[in-house]
């Protein structure tokens, strides 16, 4: 595997875990604007089954994509593959490497020695650390999601109502936003050891998509608000 092969395959899993986050945030942002305000609930309701259909395609979206992400697969392009293959490449990460990258082929720039002087080289333990970390996310996806994605997402099996209503039980906000901000963050992690030399440290970063796409529902939604106040 050379680098341009490796970062071809970072690219993939970022699009699925930007996808899966982009389907979750914006589906709890509908069903918490139309719980919560009565005449966002009354503009959905004029026009219910597209509304219906809309939502039950973002969570359908959001367990087809997390699957995909979490999928063992031998030929699967998953978080756990992109993850042995930064296990298998540490030479991608090496001062070396990266003073190449930040030359970019051109004229060595007068700052770059003391810059990769101070860029971390990762250990192997500590790529080792980041395959442990993800699966504990691996053993929730598992126990709780596996079931909802292939029985009632990606396959439909003949499940009674009682067992559906049982898988759906063992689910939680809080679980699912703390996966997904551990697949963004361990990512994040990853581009920032590979193209600026920062140390792999889990859990510190802090992101705006939350904000970013509740704007963006609250936006949409307020036009169609403002359709049924004039209709």
């Amino acid at each position: 595997m050379d680098e341009k092969e490796f970062w071809k395959g970072y690219e993939l899993i970022r699009q699925e875990v930007e996808i899966a986050i982009e389907c979750f945030y914006t589906w709890l942002e509908i069903n918490k604007l139309a719980s919560a305000n009565e005449e966002i609930y009354k503009a959905l309701n004029k026009s219910p089954t597209f509304w219906n259909i809309n939502l039950y395609g973002l969570q359908c979206s959001f367990f087809i994509v997390l699957g995909r992400i979490f999928d063992d697969g031998h030929d699967a392009h998953s978080i756990h593959k992109f993850i042995a293959s930064c296990l298998a490449n540490p030479q991608f990460f090496s001062k070396e490497a990266l003073a190449k990258r930040k030359q970019g082929g051109g004229q060595k720039p007068e700052w770059l020695d003391e810059y990769i002087e101070k860029a971390h080289e990762p250990s192997k333990q500590e790529l080792r650390n980041l395959k442990s970390a993800l699966s504990n996310q691996r053993k929730k996806f598992d126990e709780t999601y596996k079931n909802i994605r292939n029985y009632i997402f990606a396959h439909r099996v003949a499940k009674e109502a009682e067992t559906v209503s049982e898988l759906f039980g063992k689910t939680k906000i809080s679980d699912i936003e703390d996966m997904l901000y551990f697949l963004y963050d361990l990512l994040e992690v990853i581009w920032q050891l590979y193209h600026n030399g920062r140390a792999p440290v889990l859990g510190e970063g802090k992101y705006d998509y939350k904000v970013r796409i509740s704007d963006t529902v609250r936006s949409v939604l307020s036009v169609a608000l403002n359709k049924n106040t004039n209709a």
